[in-house]
């Protein structure tokens, strides 16, 4: 289980550093009898070869050397610099936009490669605007003969089809990652994996029920029966799925552009992100701004102006704590976290519209603050975990 800070450990990233640097001395006082068992491998390697249910070493559905044989997303690989030197196709940018977050069919001229990838973040916000209409479609034609609630899990599904569950895999792999591992190199053995893990099953359900909860709260605000269409002052549940779905989008270009981009060397996939890493450079600060004042641009547009303060509110402090928990974790961000930040920030956008902060009560709040703050006040009236005991105890 992953290190829990509620308890007074010093922090996440010095207790992993701990771990990592543990010495043969120390792993042999661990009290786990699977731990004595691996340590008389050779090297004193640590490595897994089953689960607790007796799965092999195998953690994917499909054999590595099939997932590796689909090569770097482009039939040619171009040197990034003979690349940078081309003209811009801005054009083909954009589908390969398209092609990245939808199934949507694409002209045949379109591909994976890196360095389009890499510069179409800067229309993901509008691209996520788009996969809000096709959502907000569903929903209001739904909810003409339906419940809000059923309304807006249809429209979930519906856009879960159009991406292929593109971010919400990311999530799935991100929980299980991040609950479920202790040092950098557990974390990305864990995300590798293709199975779901308990943190995975819990957290995506979670993550579906507060999402169509939230749509269907949005719906009732204005009847339950369809949406309120109008420039700066729309309502209900499909202009508020629009803006979700580009918010949320909107974090990744920043998140690329302020952070390393981590790259696992022991991916199948890792020839392609490791030229996807060294792409990073093409995504320069003019299309980061893009990203950001398309954002901003659909937020004011669509919603009236308070709301759309409070979305961008959530979505700018949501992007900046996601990559600053992605440094001290893994040092950078990767793809899988750029897509559970996206779910999250959907989400966040979703409750915040939906809040109603005129019911909130001061003294439900004071005692939310004194729960969450008693474990650390214990911890600081009765020690604290140092990193080296930590390490020594996992």
């Amino acid at each position: 289980m992953a290190p829990n800070n509620a308890l007074g450990n010093p922090t996440a990233s010095q207790m992993r550093d701990a771990a990592e640097r543990k010495s043969p001395a120390a792993k042999r006082r661990s009290k786990s009898p699977a731990s004595r068992k691996s340590e008389r491998s050779s090297d004193n390697v640590r490595i897994s070869s089953a689960d607790g249910f007796g799965a092999g070493g195998q953690t994917s559905v499909l054999d590595r050397s099939e997932v590796s044989s689909r090569g770097t997303g482009t039939a040619i690989r171009t040197p990034l610099e003979d690349f940078e030197a081309r003209p811009r196709d801005e054009y083909k940018t954009f589908w390969s936009g398209i092609m990245f977050l939808t199934r949507l069919p694409c002209p045949n001229w379109v591909d994976h490669h890196p360095g389009y990838l890499m510069r179409s973040m800067a229309y993901f916000p509008i691209l996520g605007a788009l996969i809000g209409v096709w959502a907000a479609a569903i929903y209001d034609a739904a909810a003409s003969v339906w419940p809000p609630l059923i309304a807006a899990a249809l429209s979930s599904g519906g856009t879960l089809w159009l991406t292929g569950c593109f971010h919400e895999d990311g999530l799935c792999d991100t929980l299980d990652g991040f609950g479920g591992g202790w040092t950098k190199s557990q974390i990305l053995r864990i995300m590798r994996d293709s199975r779901n893990g308990s943190y995975a099953t819990m957290g995506g359900c979670f993550w579906v029920v507060a999402k169509c909860a939230a749509i269907a709260k949005l719906g009732e605000l204005v009847g339950g029966t369809g949406s309120v269409w109008a420039l700066g002052a729309s309502a209900g549940a499909g202009p508020a799925i629009v803006v979700a779905q580009c918010v949320a989008r909107a974090s990744s270009a920043p998140l690329i552009y302020c952070f390393e981009y981590i790259v696992d060397d022991e991916d199948a996939k890792g020839e392609y992100y490791n030229w996807f890493g060294d792409s990073k450079r093409l995504l320069g600060l003019p299309r980061v701004l893009f990203a950001l004042s398309t954002a901003a641009a659909f937020s004011y547009l669509t919603l009236p102006l308070a709301i759309a303060n409070r979305v961008l509110f959530v979505g700018s402090v949501g992007t900046y704590v996601a990559g600053a928990y992605g440094k001290s974790v893994l040092g950078g961000v990767m793809g899988d976290f750029l897509g559970a930040t996206i779910c999250m920030l959907e989400v966040g956008c979703l409750l915040a519209m939906s809040a109603d902060f005129g019911r909130a009560d001061a003294r439900a709040i004071a005692w939310l603050v004194g729960v969450v703050s008693a474990p650390q006040l214990y911890a600081l009236c009765f020690g604290r975990q140092t990193p080296e005991t930590a390490a020594q105890e996992c």
